[in-house]
């Protein structure tokens, strides 16, 4: 059996042979202690009822039939599946918010597990391992492991789609075909651009069927699943091309630039007091591609797959933002940083099969640095969901407060959608369509800065006074309170 010194030309051994005392049982442990203590790091942050618009726009939707979520999807920016799936887990086990954040938890720790097994079965255990800590440490993935959205899911199954594509071209078997249709259809109705992701890894899964003459008698079965999955996606794609045209009017994402662009990688990769790690990321991404190259080139067949298979990897990323930034370029802008998050999964399986041949010494150094990484998105996303806002506060005042015939009167419009998720509806006014003659015992007012007051013109005709109460705040709007109360009568 060939020596790691003679894969790495001599220079020493590659991390996976780093301790030769590691066997299976130290491997098992290094590995599914991963994937349980990011699982663990991951509940850690949902006991809590801090959400953010986009998580009370799911909640809303998870509280409807799913013929109004299909209409209702039909005018949005997502697919229904998501949707349905929060709907169903809604009525098994109830409209908790944990319970609506631990469904956002299940698909990110599946693709732990993937990489506690498939992953580690095809490419070993260094490369499971690196997986699992790139995975679990890179800045933008905390915050979209408990954030009640769809990306969770659809990073499982692009990563799920993608590793099936590689069980093709191994062996070819029919659960393999199955799997890669499923994770693809199911990746083409969670999200818009992980069907585009879905779509490259089939493009690309063509090109090296065709291109290898033991694999070209495949391509009658990639034919005859493409079509299936076709089929499976005709009664949505109406909706999608209404989608795709309708940004053609106008949409609300920002014009892409060069500075655009560079900030994608800094969502990825830089902790927010730290933006310069997504410098160490890129130099990191660069030493990977580089021991790709020299796997490419190798004269062991196996290496030589896996070196490939690696830039497979990084190309679906690498073309999905690509794709987004072309079109928003060509047309409106319909691109955003986290739009590529579904296919971050198979970027770190680049990194992961990259760095497993780099020395010893310089993977403890990456690993260290992923640690910190890790440490600091951690802290940064537990201040997110417990201290970065005043909710808590404003929560438990009001729980304290607010009577039965009180109102709620806000002056900054665009957090109608918010407020309504924490004060009853039906007492929720905005401050220029109240109606101040109706019967009410207090009125609280949300005052948010530069927006219209609740002015002395307004309230002198119905004898109110108004008192100031304190600073408060729901997700990052902050708000003087003030209590209005009716004057005693002449």
């Amino acid at each position: 059996m060939q020596t790691d010194e003679r894969k790495n030309g001599g220079k020493g051994t590659c991390f996976e042979e780093t301790v030769p005392a590691v066997r299976k049982r130290g491997w098992d442990l290094l590995i599914w202690g991963s994937v349980v203590l990011f699982t663990l790091l991951y509940l850690s942050l949902i006991f809590n009822n801090n959400v953010w618009t986009d998580e009370i726009f799911s909640v809303n939707l998870f509280r409807e039939n799913f013929g109004q979520i299909i209409m209702d999807t039909a005018e949005d920016v997502h697919p229904p599946l998501y949707y349905f799936l929060g709907r169903i887990f809604r009525l098994l086990f109830g409209d908790s918010l944990q319970v609506q954040k631990i469904l956002t938890i299940i698909p990110m720790s599946l693709t732990l597990v993937l990489g506690a097994t498939k992953i580690r079965r095809f490419f070993g255990n260094g490369v499971s391992f690196l997986f699992l800590i790139f995975l679990g440490c890179i800045p933008c993935s905390m915050e979209y492991a408990v954030q009640i959205r769809m990306y969770s899911w659809a990073l499982l199954c692009v990563t799920a789609c993608a590793l099936a594509a590689w069980e093709i071209y191994r062996d070819g078997r029919w659960p393999s075909w199955i799997m890669l249709s499923v994770s693809a259809v199911a990746a083409a109705y969670l999200h818009y651009f992980s069907f585009v992701s879905v779509i490259i890894i089939n493009g690309l899964l063509f090109l090296v069927l065709l291109l290898s003459k033991e694999n070209r008698k495949k391509l009658g079965k990639w034919v005859l699943f493409s079509l299936l999955m076709v089929a499976a996606y005709l009664p949505w794609l109406p909706y999608f091309y209404a989608q795709v045209t309708r940004v053609e009017a106008g949409y609300w994402i920002p014009p892409i630039t060069a500075e655009t662009i560079w900030s994608y990688f800094v969502w990825a990769f830089g902790l927010e007091p730290l933006p310069q790690t997504a410098f160490v990321f890129l130099g990191i991404s660069i030493l990977a591609g580089v021991f790709c190259i020299f796997s490419v080139r190798n004269e062991e067949r196996e290496i030589r797959e896996r070196g490939g298979f690696a830039f497979f990897c990084m190309a679906v990323p690498t073309l999905t933002a690509a794709g987004g930034i072309i079109l928003s370029l060509l047309k409106q802008p319909i691109y955003r940083d986290q739009y590529v998050f579904p296919a971050m999964g198979l970027f770190c399986l680049f990194l992961a099969i990259g760095c497993v041949r780099i020395r010893k010494e310089a993977v403890v150094l990456i690993l260290a640095f992923l640690l910190f990484a890790g440490g600091i998105s951690y802290r940064d996303a537990f201040r997110a969901e417990y201290k970065a806002t005043l909710t808590e506060q404003t929560e438990e005042f009001f729980r304290e407060n607010l009577g039965e015939n009180d109102l709620v009167v806000y002056n900054y419009q665009a957090y109608y959608f918010n407020y309504k998720y924490y004060f009853p509806e039906d007492r929720l006014f905005y401050v220029r369509d109240v109606d101040l003659s109706q019967d009410f015992d207090e009125i609280w007012f949300l005052d948010t800065d530069f927006e219209w007051d609740f002015v002395p013109d307004q309230i002198l005709p119905y004898n109110l006074q108004i008192e100031y109460v304190g600073h408060y705040g729901i997700e990052h709007n902050e708000f003087d309170l003030y209590r209005v109360t009716k004057g005693t009568t002449e």
